[in-house]
């Protein structure tokens, strides 16, 4: 492999863990930012006694049928029209809105630094969502509907679904049916060859289905931690055919899902497999140049690539396109973030270290968490929902490993 003498390793790698709030998210932070708010209300009683009488103003307006308050349209927990037209129900939204909305007032009233009241935004919002009634089902009028409705095969087939997600997924909340899905099948259909195999990659070249092709050929530099066929779905949704169909020459690296005994594979390994994708494209296609794109992870191994090759004077490399990538990442760039404490994630490495990798089954329950809220499982338990078979959702549980070295510097993918 191509190395010229440089290091990519170091406080640069290591910067891209404020993009992985929840692999740093250790009990101790969010115990923490727990205690601190309980430490606020006692120090300071008068602004929680305002807030509660506030509360129990409206609290007692709810009860005199008074009171105004309406969940945001866009709030789809309360949509079903029985809580308006029912008076308990009615009266049982309110009563939690008025409570979402006193927390939410006195984070914003007490006195505490901008990381501190994100803390506590966040954790509030955690144990309010929770706290929803329609988490339950007999405070969930549409789950109860539906199980009227189907003579109580929803909640049958809510169970399974339970038992399917803690038996079959891992704990996590199903977002999609993966069964349908079948790389080769009706994923990853489009006509190619590899063209170069090594122990971290392969190396695939697409059929042109054109009559001409364009002189600069095309290389897809696809997130380590996703499956490379995200970029070639069904027909239809596949950016492979979108390109070979606009007379581009596709070419696409697909990285091995690591193991732990790869767990000396670091981003300046990953760089030099991509130096040498480019040679072989541009043997290939006889070309001097190559226009890239990366994504997420990918992405910013493909910004340190092109630092590298900066720094040597290569100029192979034409145009860049970067997707969903965010390389000087801060904790404050999600809202988990203001959680993280050096102490997570030396946590997190530790545990990546000792296993010799990050493994796909963490880093897919971080994105189901990112992505899901408790909504998905009141769909899929109270109503017993069917999942979404779309072969856009049905890869996202798809995910692949990172290699982590206790001897070396090592990037933790970013989601």
């Amino acid at each position: 492999m191509p190395n010229a003498g440089i290091t990519l390793d170091g406080e640069p790698a290591e910067s891209t863990t404020a993009m992985n709030p929840l692999l740093g998210l250790a009990r101790e932070d969010l115990i923490g930012a727990v205690g601190m708010m309980l430490r606020e209300t006692a120090g300071r009683p008068a602004k929680t006694i305002k807030h509660m009488k506030k509360f129990s103003g409206e609290v007692g307006r709810i009860v005199t049928n008074r009171s105004d308050l309406a969940p945001d349209p866009k709030d789809k927990r309360f949509a079903d029209p029985t809580w308006r037209s029912n008076p308990l129900y009615k009266a049982t939204m309110q009563y939690y809105l008025a409570a979402r909305q006193g927390v939410e007032d006195w984070v914003e009233d007490v006195e505490l630094d901008a990381r501190e009241r994100a803390q506590a935004s966040f954790v509030t919002a955690m144990i309010l969502d929770a706290a929803a009634p329609t988490n339950t089902l007999i405070g969930n009028p549409s789950a109860l509907k539906k199980a009227l409705e189907t003579g109580g095969v929803s909640l049958i087939r809510g169970l399974k679904n339970a038992y399917e997600d803690i038996t079959q997924n891992d704990g996590i909340v199903s977002q999609v049916d993966k069964r349908p899905f079948k790389v080769g099948g009706n994923l990853a259909t489009a006509q190619g060859a590899v063209v170069r195999t090594t122990p971290m990659m392969e190396l695939i070249q697409y059929a042109p289905i054109t009559e001409t092709v364009h002189a600069t050929p095309f290389l897809i530099i696809p997130p380590q931690i996703n499956k490379a066929y995200v970029n070639d779905l069904s027909p239809e949704k596949s950016i492979i055919r979108f390109l070979a169909g606009g007379g581009v020459q596709p070419f696409m690296v697909s990285w091995r899902n690591p193991g732990p005994e790869h767990r000396d594979w670091g981003l300046a390994d990953y760089v030099d497999q991509l130096i040498e994708a480019i040679e072989v494209v541009c043997q290939i296609t006889r070309s001097r140049t190559v226009n890239i794109s990366g994504a997420c992870s990918g992405g910013i191994t493909a910004a340190t690539l092109l630092s590298k090759l900066a720094a040597r004077g290569d100029t192979r490399v034409g145009c860049v396109t970067l997707m969903v990538c965010v390389l000087d990442p801060q904790a404050s760039d999600s809202e988990t973030g203001a959680l993280v404490s050096k102490h997570g994630l030396e946590l997190a490495k530790r545990r990546s270290a000792k296993k010799g990798v990050l493994d796909g089954a963490s880093l897919s329950r971080t994105f189901a968490w990112l992505r899901v809220r408790l909504e998905n499982a009141v769909a899929g338990f109270l109503r017993g929902a069917v999942y979404d078979s779309s072969s856009g959702c049905g890869q996202s549980g798809r995910v692949a490993g990172w290699p982590r070295s206790p001897r070396r510097q090592s990037v933790i993918p970013p989601i």
